[in-house]
C-alpha cells in the first residue's frame, strides 16, 4: 500500500536550467497545438527537446485516423518551422481499451525509452496536450520510470473543480486520465487556460509579424471560422508558458482524487499529492511568446 509521502509533486527547475521535455499533442485536432509548439521550439535555453508523440483525438475530425492526421500537420508545421527532422516524431498508441491496461504504441515505448535515459535528479517532463494514452500506458507498462519523469496533463476543469472534469482530453480516453491520478505518477493538472485569447488585429501585429513561423500559426487560424473569433481559447500554450516562467501562474499542491467513469472526483482517495496550476496570466503569456518568435523564430522558412 502506498503512503502519501511517496508521490513526487512537480516543480519546475529554477530560471536558466534547461529541462528535457517530451510533447505530446493532438495537434490536428485544435490550433492551440499549433502555438504550444510554436512556443516550445522558441525556448531552447529552457528546453531539451526529446521528440514529440502525436496523438489521438474523438470528435466529428477524428476518430480512427486522428492520429495520422496530427502526425501529417505536425510534419508540415516542423517543415515550415525549419525543423524538419531535427526532432524524434513518433504515433500515439490507440485509446486504452481497459481501465488499468496499458495501450500498445511507439509513442509509450518512446516515453518510457527516455524517461529510463534519465534519473530522479535529471527527470524527463512530458507535456501532454491531449488524451492521456501515451502517458498512463507508459507508467502501466513500466512502473520503474515513475521518478524519472514528470507529467503535465492538460486537463482544464473549465470551473467544474473540485467536483469534476468535463474536458475534452480527460474524456478522449478517461481509463488513462483515471490512471495518471491513481498510479501516482508526478503529475501536474494543468487547470487553466481559458483566458488564453488574442484578436485577429492583435495576432496579426504581434505574432504574424515575428517571422515565417509567426506567420505560419496566424494565418492558420483562417482554416477555421471559430479560430478566428474572439472568444476563442489558445489554451494549450499555458502549459508550455507554465514550464518556462512558473511565476506568471498560479497553483496549489493538493491531494489528488480518484476519478470515477463518469469524471466526478472523489476527494477522499489516497493519492498522494499533485500539483494543479489553475490560473494564468494572460497577458504574459502572450507577450512571452511575441518576444520569443522574435528572438528564437528566424529558423522558419516557409508559410501555409
Amino acid at each position: 500500500m502506498h503512503v502519501q509521502f511517496d508521490r513526487i509533486v512537480p516543480a519546475p527547475p529554477p530560471a536558466g536550467q534547461r529541462l528535457r521535455l517530451i510533447i505530446d499533442t493532438d495537434f490536428a485536432n485544435e490550433i492551440d497545438d499549433l502555438y504550444a509548439a510554436a512556443l516550445a521550439l522558441s525556448a531552447p535555453d529552457r528546453f531539451a527537446i526529446e521528440g514529440f508523440v502525436l496523438t489521438h483525438f474523438n470528435n466529428e475530425n477524428g476518430g480512427p485516423g486522428s492520429i495520422e492526421k496530427s502526425y501529417s500537420l505536425f510534419a508540415r508545421f516542423m517543415e515550415a518551422a525549419g525543423y524538419a527532422g531535427k526532432y524524434p516524431m513518433k504515433r500515439s498508441a490507440p485509446p486504452t481499451m481497459y481501465y488499468g491496461y496499458p495501450s500498445e504504441g511507439e509513442g509509450v515505448d518512446f516515453i518510457i525509452e527516455r524517461a529510463s535515459a534519465g534519473s530522479a535528479e535529471d527527470p524527463l517532463w512530458v507535456v501532454c496536450l491531449g488524451a492521456a494514452t501515451n502517458l498512463a500506458s507508459a507508467i502501466l507498462k513500466e512502473p520503474a520510470i515513475k521518478p524519472k519523469i514528470r507529467y503535465v496533463f492538460h486537463a482544464r476543469s473549465n470551473h467544474t473543480w473540485p467536483e469534476r472534469s468535463v474536458q475534452f482530453n480527460v474524456l478522449g480516453d478517461i481509463h488513462a486520465a483515471r490512471t495518471l491520478l491513481k498510479e501516482w505518477a508526478p503529475l501536474v493538472w494543468f487547470d487553466t487556460g481559458t483566458q488564453l485569447k488574442i484578436s485577429m488585429e492583435h495576432g496579426a501585429q504581434y505574432i504574424a509579424s515575428t517571422g515565417p513561423m509567426g506567420k505560419f500559426i496566424h494565418e492558420y487560424r483562417y482554416k477555421h471560422p471559430h479560430y478566428q473569433t474572439l472568444d476563442k481559447g489558445f489554451f494549450d500554450m499555458g502549459d508550455i508558458a507554465w514550464l518556462i516562467d512558473d511565476s506568471i501562474c498560479k497553483s496549489e499542491t493538493v491531494y489528488a482524487p480518484a476519478m470515477d467513469p463518469h469524471m466526478y472526483f472523489n476527494h477522499g482517495a489516497q493519492n498522494g499529492k499533485m500539483l494543479r496550476v489553475y490560473d494564468i496570466d494572460s497577458n504574459a503569456a502572450w507577450n512571452m511568446l511575441h518576444e520569443r518568435l522574435r528572438k528564437y523564430g528566424a529558423n522558419a522558412k516557409t508559410v501555409i
